[in-house]
């Protein structure tokens, strides 16, 4: 028989398991009532990170290098149709085409970093004359090159640091200090109608001078017995614009193991000027903004 004590123990314990029983319910309404209140402000929070995130607009890519693209006219006027630029003749040399703006990072060229670009012809004055030599646009029918310039500045030029007059004039300053036909003919490779030089002769040659900095590129054959032509050789420079640099990324060269370098006159050049205007029309006294 059970004592009255032993029923006063069972009657505590069962309060006791009532009591914990209580609160543990107690606390797990209240976890749902919790994370029920919760939810809502979850989801308002998770909305409103995602409309700031597409608010902030996305960053426009920049690049950290150059490729200086260096054209030889004798390959490219032999495929192209090629006209003399209302400014004059061209230099007989190596002509700038583009310093090609690179992400180091991703290897991609950086291009059209801004859609309302602006090109003054005014800001090339002070050195105007070499443009026209050695930046002229030999495409027909004859142009004074301005709306070659706009175009290739518009392309590169914002994507870089450099404002307009300083992406020109560095890629003058560049081709003018490396002066690679005088160069190239120290090692025996000069413009030839007949001679095949050794592609390896070239890349030799040129590496001596620029070390690891340059690609050659060859024109595209339409016939597999088509001869390669040294088309342009492509440069790596700084961000800065000042210097040439080792390439961080690898370019491959098209060129096969002969490379033909034909010779570039100035008769390779048709006059095709439109209208009447003056062939030696001045760019900078007619066109201030194109």
């Amino acid at each position: 028989m059970y004592q009255t004590s032993d029923f006063r123990t069972l009657y505590i314990k069962w309060v006791l398991f009532r009591v914990s029983s209580d609160k543990t319910i107690n606390q797990k309404k209240t976890k749902e009532e919790t994370l029920a209140t919760m939810k809502p402000s979850l989801l308002l929070c998770t909305l409103a990170c995602l409309c700031i995130s597409s608010s902030i607009p996305a960053q426009a890519a920049k690049s950290d290098f150059f490729y200086l693209n260096l054209l030889w006219p004798g390959s490219y006027c032999s495929a192209e149709k090629c006209c003399m630029p209302t400014t004059g003749e061209p230099a007989l040399d190596f002509l700038v085409e583009s310093m090609e703006t690179y992400d180091s990072y991703s290897g991609d060229v950086v291009t059209n970093c801004n859609s309302t670009c602006r090109f003054y012809v005014n800001q090339l004055t002070d050195f105007i004359t070499d443009m026209f030599s050695y930046w002229p646009d030999l495409r027909c029918p004859s142009n004074n090159g301005a709306a070659m310039w706009k175009s290739t500045f518009c392309k590169y030029g914002p994507c870089s640091n450099l404002n307009q007059s300083t992406y020109f004039h560095q890629a003058l300053k560049i081709r003018e200090n490396l002066n690679l036909l005088r160069y190239l003919a120290t090692k025996g490779i000069v413009p030839s109608k007949t001679i095949k030089y050794d592609l390896e002769d070239i890349e030799s040659a040129l590496l001596a001078k620029l070390s690891f900095s340059f690609v050659i590129e060859c024109n595209p054959k339409w016939w597999w017995f088509d001869d390669d032509k040294l088309l342009r050789i492509k440069i790596c420079v700084s961000g800065d614009g000042k210097r040439i640099i080792s390439c961080p990324i690898s370019k491959e060269t098209n060129c096969g193991n002969t490379v033909m370098f034909p010779p570039f006159t100035c008769d390779m050049l048709k006059d095709d000027v439109t209208g009447k205007s003056n062939p030696i029309q001045m760019v900078f006294e007619r066109d201030q903004v194109v």
